[in-house]
């Protein structure tokens, strides 16, 4: 049995109070099965669900799918009017779940009767429906797998701009999902080779970035599920054409990928793996228990990194080693140049004394690695000083303030694992990100292959070295903005050293940070324009600092001058009272 069809509530509002359109006439089908004393309220409510539609709106009524006939008058002469014998329109009835391709192809496979609605209509949904995984199975006759009906509705089939369409992009992922996570419905199903179909692409999606983007920001441009396997044609891509699914959105990362050595590296290793047979990774690397793409059985471009559906925000727990506390990419550097422009003692002071307390309070929860890492990645999040006052009331979560927000999305701190619910197991899971370090170990566990560990590292130093001087150059800034000094040339160049940052996430995908590499050059750059703020923010607190000290220099001269008046004042009262006394 298939899944009940997913009608939003406020489209059934709609539906309970719909009329008939003023294009679709009162016909015998409509009159007899709208009656609620022939048929129960599921039935009536299918000749309200018509009448919301796309079909009703256009003109188009019961007997141009079914045929018969459909004068009114006929409304209580069942016989007559489902007619099959009916010369000008015979009574076809429902079709069979292995016609219903062919039964929506009879219009909208005909380019001369869709001209009628729209002058340059698509006419080839039913021949790319039969390419498809579900139509190549559906001509063998499995009639578990969806047609037309199950993504669109059978009566009530709303224009695909339609808010409330089930093939609308907010509920697209929903709409494949009531197969797709459901255990017992694919049930049965297998991959290529011959491991079980997973069921949590639905909720590892909704951890994604494409889902957060498409969801929370509202961003209709963002992939869902038709995005990436198509609509009629639906298909997952194969390895060889997965970067260019993803380069429809993500062109220049895949232009860069595609140059690089990983490409290369990829097929390579595809072909390896293909001979290896059974005995996979441990056929070339011997030992330890592999740290060499553990269960990776073929390389497949973007997605071996950032996986297919839970696609999470890429960020630097992709890369190579991660520092002990997230919180030291901005205030901890790996560069000794940066310690040269000293950080205000207040801020410093501050910043190891809640750094301090956080460590404590992991060390209490026996938290440890990419657990405790993780943990204090939420904590950074609601700290008082990274969020706006009083915005987290009500069990809300705290608003960031926009100077950390922007050094927290820009740098791409995150976690180093998500949680998705498995439908199949019933259980909530914790799974990793995929991080360099997976596949290239390190120099202790691969000493003859060093290469890729050593990029890996290499990025993740740079790209922390950056931020922190930007961070840096940033708190500075603002401490002195906050005392009325203009800052504009150092905003400016931090806003420089950002893009810069920007940049440096892209040419990632170039996989080369040798001296010459665009990766190297663009990080130079970030390094200049981030000094260059440092210099402008360091000179402003000078400036502040000088303006107080003149300040406090004014002041004590006017209390100098004003203590001398006050003086003279009385020397001058008690003399004329002298006066007086003579």
């Amino acid at each position: 049995m298939k899944p009940a069809l997913f009608i939003p509530a406020a489209a059934l509002l709609l539906l309970a109070a719909a009329p008939v359109s003023a294009q679709t006439p009162a016909t015998a089908c409509i009159q007899c099965h709208g009656n609620p004393d022939l048929f129960d309220s599921t039935q009536v409510a299918q000749v309200q669900h018509f009448l919301a539609g796309i079909h009703a709106e256009v003109g188009i009524s019961c007997q141009d799918c079914h045929g018969g006939n459909p004068d009114p008058a006929l409304a209580e002469d069942g016989d007559a009017a489902m007619d099959p014998g009916y010369a000008p329109n015979p009574f076809r009835g429902a079709p069979k779940r292995t016609a219903i391709p062919d039964f929506c192809g009879r219009c909208h496979s005909d380019p001369t009767f869709m001209k009628k609605f729209k002058p340059d209509p698509r006419v080839d949904q039913e021949t790319e429906y039969w390419t498809s995984v579900h139509g190549k199975r559906l001509s063998q006759g499995d009639v578990n797998v969806a047609t037309c009906v199950d993504c669109h509705g059978v009566h009530g089939i709303l224009r695909i701009n339609n808010t409330e369409a089930p093939v609308f992009p907010t509920h697209v992922a929903e709409t494949c999902g009531r197969c797709h996570a459901d255990p017992q419905h694919m049930k049965g199903y297998t991959r290529d080779d011959g491991s079980p179909l997973p069921v949590d692409q639905l909720d590892r999606w909704k951890r994604s970035v494409h889902a957060n983007a498409l969801l929370v920001k509202e961003d209709l441009s963002a992939p869902t599920c038709n995005d990436c396997h198509g609509n009629h044609g639906a298909t997952p891509p194969g390895v060889e054409s997965v970067a260019y699914v993803c380069g429809q959105c993500h062109g220049r990362e895949a232009d860069l990928f595609r140059a690089s050595p990983k490409h290369t590296a990829f097929e390579e290793h595809n072909q390896y793996l293909k001979d290896a047979g059974g005995e996979g990774c441990r056929s070339c690397h011997d030992a330890p228990e592999p740290q060499a793409a553990v269960g990776i059985r073929s390389f497949t471009e973007c997605t071996t990194c950032h996986d297919n559906h839970a696609i999470i925000r890429p960020t630097v727990a992709l890369l190579g080693s991660l520092p002990e506390t997230p919180c030291a990419f901005c205030h901890e550097s790996v560069d000794p140049l940066i310690e040269t422009v000293a950080e205000p003692g207040r801020i410093l002071h501050h910043y190891i004394e809640v750094r301090d307390g956080l460590l404590a309070a992991a060390d209490s929860l026996h938290l440890s690695g990419g657990d405790r890492f993780d943990w204090l990645v939420d904590r950074a999040l609601t700290l008082s000083t990274h969020t706006v006052a009083g915005s987290g009331a009500e069990g809300k979560t705290p608003e960031l303030r926009p100077t950390f927000s922007r050094l927290f999305s820009k740098f791409r701190i995150g976690k180093t694992s998500f949680a998705y619910f498995d439908p199949a197991s019933g259980q909530e899971v914790h799974a990793p990100v995929m991080n360099c370090r997976r596949c290239h170990g390190s120099p202790d566990v691969a000493p003859s292959e060093p290469v890729g560990f050593r990029t890996s590292q290499t990025f993740l130093n740079d790209m922390r070295a950056l931020t922190s001087r930007t961070a840096r150059a940033e708190r500075i800034i603002l401490a002195a903005q906050r005392g009325g000094v203009e800052v504009q040339d150092g905003l400016a160049e931090l806003d420089k050293a950002v893009d810069s940052q920007i940049q440096l996430e892209v040419l990632v995908h170039t996989f080369d940070a040798g001296d010459s590499s665009a990766f190297a050059t663009k990080h130079r750059e970030g390094v200049d324009h981030a000094e260059a703020a440092l210099a402008a923010g360091t000179g402003a607190l000078h400036e502040l600092a000088m303006r107080r000290r003149g300040l406090v220099i004014s002041l004590a001269f006017i209390a100098l001058t004003l203590l001398g008046l006050g003086l003279r004042i009385r020397h001058n009262s008690r003399g004329g009272a002298a006066l007086s006394e003579e």
